[in-house]
């Protein structure tokens, strides 16, 4: 018997937080657009600095991952109330 594992996946209108590796404050995102293998995010609450931007979808063991503007993105982590350090 097999338990299949349901894999977090980027919706449009949610928020995300994204991390640089050097960085230990979260950055949010919002995802404006997605395809089969593209998502496009822009920054929350600065757009005019960092507007919407195309990233490739890569599949990770439980969640989809992307990259923006060097900044990580995971579809799990969502309106989890990080901080907002540079919101």
């Amino acid at each position: 018997m097999t338990t299949e594992t349901a894999i977090a996946r980027f919706e449009v209108g949610q928020t995300y937080y994204g991390s640089l590796a050097c960085s230990h404050g979260s950055f949010p995102v919002i995802c404006t657009k997605r395809t089969a293998k593209c998502v496009w995010f822009e920054h929350a609450t600065m757009p005019e600095h960092y507007p919407a931007a195309r990233a490739t979808i890569r599949e990770g063991n439980h969640y989809e991952m992307a990259n923006f503007r060097r900044w990580l993105i995971g579809a799990d982590q969502h309106d989890t109330g990080c901080d907002m350090q540079f919101a």
